[in-house]
């Protein structure tokens, strides 16, 4: 019998800022907000919904690649999926069950260890926690016991293989190169194979824990050449590729490859297209079935046995050492060195040592057994109810802790925070200061705030002197610590920071939700609120509490706005006493409009005194899209003047030949577009107004597509997914059919990807005589839709 499976190793590191529990907006992501987002869009929700094409490029099928491959993902990005992208969270889970159906009860999914460190690098007890947090991950998600877990980089040896045998995983997946050697099981003799392991076969690996664990060893070959050449160009080629692998043997042969994930729509666009043709083309070929590992080892339990190279992964020819040493291996820049990595894993290495003494002698306090309460501690992670943190108490707290929740949860933070700062990504590339790395850097910074907070030991100093020894690429950053300086330490969000954040976020824009102000909650909030032409002051008391480490504080505040950028901000814990005096001082001098004192004031009363230049992005931009606004409502009136004045006499002027003065063209584009936009946005469309302002924008020969592509993209993204919901109903597909048409007519070019899926999807719900009907076919002739 001939097998298949395909495994795509989906995972992200941890972005989210350590103080703030969000991912800061990150420039070299756009147009998306973050890489995350990003890469959900071009992979992640793609696959979830992977569209089949017949030859004519109409939409024949959208199938859950999920559900017909095996697959992991990380932790971490699904925890992020499930606030972010909901749709594809739910959509990846239900892949798992609709799999357990096809392939005997188990599941297309396997775990990961939880924030992807290398585990043979890791200490005894920092590989249990990871083991067991991706485990418990995984259950609470997909409802079920894994059968196995993913390693970070496929980095493995013995002492990993036992901790996963003592965790209850089946088998695990390696690169062939991390085979040392394979006998028949019963054979005396081993033969040395290393990366010539036959890889269709499961093996049995004898543990010296008494255990016994399956390994699998993928396609090498094959899987390079999906990862890095032109295989996932076409369906065809992909499935040609892996049906072609298989020898004459009568044994059972799996077929199998492992890739990055993202290697199926981000690293290759269109490759989830590609990948769902090839799983429908061996789904058409009679005899080989796909299967997922679990399966196939049930049916076929191991005959052969092999043992495996110790400190080996699949990113590196040196082992592990991309994670701890200039190995030679990086991701290509040429004459750069990374003899910044050894120093880093050990100014980290001391800050996990410093932090387990914290940890076992303030940790007894709170906890029966603090290492027990670290493990479980990943319930907490995922749900911050109180009800779960009730569940938890009961099982790991001492008087103290019931007492002192604020100080026990600061334990657990420091010790994630301490296990987060050695994610894997952070050695991978080449320079010290890439983003991944400082990421890192950022989670030890955190752990070290927090064992300040616990003990009044700070220990950052120490850990800046050792990363001194980590030298950088670039010059004029000189080494670790002075990347620590300029691009850690200022991400740093103490409380009161995160107060002005969340209020100059609320002056920027309203319709943030007040309640939340990104990691905490809010307890109150009394503000006074005054205006005046190109000036704003808001004043007054605020009280948070951290809905993570259940800290609560309450401060004073001000925040005095001029003019498009001027920005005083400052804060201080509040003392108790009643601040009316001085806030009544500077609601007196602003209504005086004596700006200068207002400034001078606030800094007098306020100890703390930020600048809008040192928030995170998403402030920044919050501030900009608010004076962008006023700027172009100013454009919009100005604008529109000049036109009403100018265009009769342009068009009059064109009559005896004159060409549309340059100056003009921009005002014309912008009211025109501007006014464009506001039609197609209304709930009814008026087709004439449409169709008189294009014959402007025809008349003055002007291209305003550009500006007026994505308010059509919307508008017929919305009607699509009113058809979708109530596909019987005729009103939405008219609108759609005529929106599509008069688009065609004017030039404008939606993406349309996203109403074809809804419009697909309402068809497959309508029955056959419906399908058949006029106008059903017209949209799905619009949409290249196959009937």
């Amino acid at each position: 019998m001939k097998y298949l499976c395909i495994h795509g190793h989906f995972y992200q590191p941890p972005r989210e800022n350590a103080w703030l529990d969000m991912i800061e907006q990150q420039d070299s992501a756009a147009p998306f907000h973050d890489w995350n987002e990003r890469i959900c869009a071009e992979c992640y929700g793609p696959n979830a919904l992977a569209r089949l094409l017949d030859g004519q490029q109409n939409l024949i099928q959208l199938t859950n690649n999920y559900s017909r491959i095996s697959f992991n993902f990380g932790p971490t990005l699904l925890s992020w999926m499930e606030k972010q992208e909901p749709e594809v969270y739910y959509a990846i889970l239900e892949a798992d069950k609709i799999s357990q159906t096809r392939f005997g009860g188990h599941g297309s999914a396997i775990a990961q260890v939880y924030n992807h460190i290398i585990l043979p690098l890791a200490n005894a007890r920092d590989k249990e926690t990871q083991i067991k947090w991706g485990i418990a991950d995984f259950t609470k998600r997909f409802g079920r016991q894994p059968e196995a877990l993913w390693l970070a980089e496929t980095a493995c040896d013995t002492p990993t293989l036992c901790a996963l045998a003592d965790a209850g995983m089946k088998f695990v997946i390696l690169a062939p190169g991390q085979c040392a050697r394979v006998r028949k099981i019963g054979a005396e003799k081993w033969e040395e194979v290393g990366a010539a392991v036959d890889p269709k076969r499961a093996y049995q690996c004898n543990l010296p824990n008494g255990k016994q664990i399956a390994l699998f060893f993928y396609d090498g070959p094959i899987s390079q050449g999906i990862a890095f050449s032109d295989t996932l160009s076409s369906g065809e080629k992909l499935a040609s590729r892996l049906l072609g692998a298989y020898n004459h043997s009568e044994e059972a042969q799996l077929m199998h490859i492992a890739t990055d994930g993202e290697t199926y729509g981000h690293h290759q666009k269109f490759a989830d297209m590609s990948l769902a043709y090839c799983l429908k083309k061996v789904e058409e070929t009679p005899d080989v079935n796909l299967t997922v590992y679990g399966e196939f080892l049930e049916k076929y339990p191991p005959q052969y046995e092999a043992q495996i190279v110790e400190n080996s992964s699949w990113s590196c020819c040196h082992g592990v050492e991309r994670w701890r040493a200039d190995c030679g291996c990086n991701s290509g820049r040429a004459g750069w060195h990374q003899k910044w990595r050894a120093p880093l894993r050990a100014a980290l290495d001391f800050v996990r040592d410093e932090l387990i003494k914290t940890f076992e002698t303030v940790g007894k306090e709170y906890f029966k057994d603090p290492w027990a309460a670290r493990n479980d501690y990943v319930d907490l992670m995922s749900d911050r109810s109180l009800n779960a943190q009730h569940c938890f108490f009961l099982k790991h707290a001492t008087e103290k802790a019931w007492n002192d929740r604020a100080g026990a949860l600061m334990l657990l933070e420091m010790q994630k925070n301490a296990l987060f700062m050695y994610t894997s990504c952070g050695w991978f590339f080449d320079e010290i200061s890439g983003i991944e790395t400082v990421q890192i850097m950022q989670y030890a910074c955190r752990a070290l705030e927090l064992n300040k907070r616990l003990t009044g030991n700070d220990l950052e100093p120490a850990f800046v002197e050792k990363l001194a020894a980590a030298p950088s690429n670039i010059k004029e950053l000189k080494n670790g610590a002075r990347v620590y300086e300029r691009y850690v330490k200022p991400q740093t969000t103490p409380i009161e920071k995160l107060a002005l954040e969340h209020i100059i976020t609320l002056m920027a824009d309203e319709t943030t939700n007040p309640h939340r102000a990104f990691s905490c909650e809010v307890l109150s909030f009394a503000p006074r609120k005054l205006t005046a032409p190109h000036a704003r002051l808001w004043a007054g008391e605020i009280a948070l509490k951290s809905t993570v480490t259940l800290v609560e504080q309450k401060f004073c505040f001000a925040v005095f706005r001029r003019g498009a950028a001027e920005f005083t901000c400052a804060v201080q814990p509040h003392d108790g006493t009643d601040p009316s005096g001085w806030l009544n001082e500077l609601e007196t001098l602003f209504n005086a409009q004596k700006y200068e004192e207002v400034h001078a004031v606030i800094v007098k009363h306020l100890v703390h005194v930020y600048t809008v230049s040192s928030m995170i992005n998403d402030v920044r931009r919050k501030v900009m899209q608010s004076t962008f606004r006023k700027m172009d409502e100013q454009t919009d009136v100005s604008f529109s003047k000049l036109f009403e004045a100018q265009y009769p006499v342009v068009r009059a002027l064109q009559v005896i030949g004159a060409p549309v003065p340059p100056a003009f063209i921009p005002v014309a584009e912008f009211v025109l577009a501007e006014d464009i936009k506001a039609e197609i946005r209304a709930a009814d469309i008026n087709i004439g107004s449409l169709e008189e302002l294009m014959e402007d924008v025809k008349a003055l020969g002007l291209n305003i597509a550009p500006r007026v592509n994505d308010v059509v993209t919307d508008k017929v993204t919305n009607l699509a997914f009113a058809f979708a919901r109530n596909p019987e109903k005729t009103s939405a597909a008219m609108k759609l059919v005529e929106l599509l048409n008069y688009a065609e007519i004017f030039g404008f070019k939606p993406d349309t990807v996203k109403a074809q899926e809804f419009v697909f999807l309402g068809i497959e719900n309508l029955g056959e005589t419906a399908k058949n009907k006029d106008l059903v076919r017209a949209l799905a002739r619009k949409l290249k839709i196959a009937l």
